[in-house]
């Protein structure tokens, strides 16, 4: 097995058939379109994209970058013997594109004079290892030579050779090129060996006098737990400041934000972006994860979805394969579209219908219509959650719910009557006259500003009413001081009254009294409530109703839950012990009466039936043992045995590069089982 290691190589004795160029026929006729399509689509999204989450940390970035230049030119003129520290605070899943630190690593690649150099856990496992990153990123050196290898060195002008993670190859350069900072930043504290960055603190801050380090530490938990791990040495070697930045859900809710603007052409679904948001929270990832699955979905729906040709601006008749119309045809929300038109009591509907389902052109002027009607309906809807966060945030006491939520209830077709929706509602009926002024004036700017024709119609009502209310609290004074007005549904306009009914005490409530202006502010109060009641029931509809929503809406988790989310391990074992459900050959099925369970054939592949063997083995394999073993089941084929040996020396190395099996020292004619199925 160690020095004898051969393959069978036998070649088909038959010319193999010219592989001709053909055109892509059928749905794929319009693939170069759709692809094109694609990228214009995805473009704009992630021009908003990165610009919301390079606009998320301005406020830090600048406090920052003063920090960072206060350090070049102490205030004082005396120069710390400290290492200058910036500490921020990024919260879980803080390092995203937009981060703190990228974007002033972004900010110093103009200045000549300043050095950045950014270390994590994979390239500090040691503190050799880390000196050499950092000393070969900030000299920007082309010299060779392996991580591993201890005797590689650098040679200065002096003619002096150095080790080339010897920080004197790093104070030359500062001296020669008269640099005045160079700025460390350590993404994942977290991550590396406390002894590691213990140690590298303390030579960093040993070299202070000769080197201008100043580091920039990305903090995912708390201070305190970061001065835990450091030593005592590290610890004082470090002139800290703390800096604030923008967690990862905010940094999330920017990108919904961004993705929902008013030219999205494709909108993701409820079912798709929660999938998306409970894998950012339970594995505590950054808003890039968000991005990354945003993107898979439009690469998905364009290239699989022949219909999403429909979604190009500039689309015309003749440029969409017949085909493409019979595949919109099978579409269900085709079907109910046709079916709702048949039930519907317009005079021409069977020939509408009729026509949809003959006349190419027809269908195609229905569809581009209902695809801009549906994505102006789902705007509409996004604006309309706007129009809650500002009355929620209006509300005394009450909390502003995330618009990540809204969004994934409200295209489920479950935010229109819902709790949320309720005890707003009812919370505004409570309110008094002064909160609920200033809720009645932002929700009608705010739906003042969408500027649709329905949005337009409920701000001359509201206008209407804020003339009403405005006019009514000004004439309502009590005594010397002007009291707020109270509606009959406030808990403080009622009274409880106690009464003693043969020795039991009894509770029941009355409304008290309530003035002219109160009576009148009542009204006022429920009319307003009516109002917002019918917009969110007209403007919060199910999105899986809308005509051809397939289209402009992509809502399909399981290519993303398998890209996302894989599972290799069980697939390779899978594979492995039941090679029937993949090669699908009736030669490798299962026997009778043995149900799903795999049998041991000569047909299998050889890797399959060693790996069958190997799972009947102890921790400890016998090669001699697994070769006849090997031999007994396979002979049926093969009888010649330089054929088994090769088919069974592939098989092994196989297995050996899956991880599965490995060499041991206990006993030279044994392997040793290294994973166990399911574990």
């Amino acid at each position: 097995m160690e020095y004898e290691k051969c393959y069978v190589f036998e070649p088909d004795a038959t010319r193999p058939a010219k592989r001709r160029k053909t055109k892509p026929q059928g749905l794929q006729a319009s693939w170069r379109f759709r692809r094109e399509t694609y990228r214009a689509a995805w473009a704009g999204p992630q021009a908003r994209i990165e610009d919301a989450l390079s606009s998320v940390h301005d406020e830090s970035l600048d406090e920052v970058t003063r920090f960072l230049d206060e350090q070049v030119t102490p205030a004082n003129g005396i120069e710390s013997t400290r290492i200058p520290t910036g500490v921020v605070l990024t919260g879980p899943g803080g390092s995203s594109r937009g981060s703190l630190a990228n974007r002033v690593a972004d900010g110093l690649r103009s200045q000549p004079r300043r050095v950045y150099v950014s270390l994590d856990s994979i390239v500090t496992p040691n503190l050799k290892a880390a000196l050499k990153h950092l000393i070969q990123r900030a000299t920007l050196s082309t010299q060779g030579g392996d991580e591993d290898d201890e005797d590689a060195v650098a040679t200065t002008r002096k003619g002096r050779r150095l080790l080339n993670y010897d920080l004197h190859i790093l104070a030359d350069y500062v001296r020669e090129r008269k640099i005045e900072q160079v700025l460390i930043a350590l993404y994942d504290t977290e991550a590396i060996a406390s002894d590691v960055l213990s140690e590298l603190i303390e030579l960093l801050g040993s070299w202070r006098s000769r080197i201008p380090f100043v580091l920039l530490i990305n903090v995912a938990t708390s201070v305190d737990f970061l001065q835990q791990r450091l030593s005592r040495g590290a610890v004082q070697s470090l002139d800290g400041r703390l800096f604030d930045a923008v967690p990862s859900s905010t940094e999330v809710q920017q990108v919904v934000t961004a993705l929902t603007h008013p030219d999205t052409r494709l909108w993701i679904g409820p079912g798709l972006l929660s999938a998306a948001l409970e894998r950012q929270s339970d594995f505590i990832s950054s808003a890039d994860g968000v991005v990354e699955m945003t993107q898979y979905a439009y690469m998905s729906h364009f290239y699989a979805n022949a219909p999403s040709i429909f979604l190009a601006p500039e689309l015309k008749l003749k440029d969409v394969p017949s085909d493409h119309f019979i595949a919109l045809r099978n579409l269900e929300s085709f079907r109910e579209h046709a079916k709702s038109l048949m039930e519907s009591d317009i005079v021409d509907a069977p020939d509408r219908v009729r026509g949809l389902l003959e006349n190419d052109a027809q269908l195609f002027k229905e569809v581009r219509r209902c695809i801009s009607d549906g994505q102006a309906t789902l705007h509409r809807m996004t604006e309309t959650l706007q129009v809650i966060r500002v009355a929620q945030e209006l509300l005394p006491g009450g909390t502003t719910t995330l618009k990540t939520s809204l969004y994934i209830q409200a295209l489920s077709g479950k935010l229109a009557g819902s709790t949320l929706i309720r005890a707003m509602l009812l919370s505004l009926r409570k309110a008094t006259s002064e909160v609920v002024v200033r809720i009645l004036d932002a929700v009608r700017g705010a739906i003042a500003s969408f500027g649709n024709e329905r949005a337009s119609d409920t701000v001359v009502e509201m206008q209407a009413l804020q003339t009403e209310l405005m006019e009514l609290t000004a004439s309502s004074k009590r005594g010397a001081k002007q009291q707020p007005l109270r509606s009959e549904d406030d808990i403080g306009s009622s009274t409880v009254r106690t009464t003693v009914v043969a020795q039991k005490v009894q509770l029941s409530k009355q409304k008290s009294e309530l003035s002219k202006q109160d009576a009148a502010y009542t009204v006022l109060v429920r009319r307003f409530t009516d109002i917002l009641e019918a917009y969110f029931s007209a403007t919060l509809i199910d999105a899986q109703k809308l005509p051809y929503h397939e289209i402009f809406m992509y809502d399909l988790k399981s290519p993303h839950r398998e890209t996302f989310t894989p599972r290799p391990r069980h697939a390779i074992e899978r594979a492995l012990a039941t090679p029937h459900d993949y090669l699908a050959c009736e030669c490798c099925a299962p026997s009778k009466g043995q149900g799903d369970e795999a049998t041991l054939s000569a047909t299998q592949p050889a890797t399959a039936v060693l790996y069958q063997l190997y799972l009947e083995s102890g921790s400890l394999i016998n090669v001699s043992d697994l070769w006849q073993a090997f031999q007994a089941v396979m002979s049926e084929r093969k009888k010649d045995e330089e054929q088994l040996m090769a088919l069974f020396q592939r098989g092994l190395a196989e297995m050996r590069y899956l991880g599965l099996v490995k060499s041991t020292r206990k006993k030279a004619d044994h392997i040793a089982k290294v994973a166990w199925k399911g574990l």
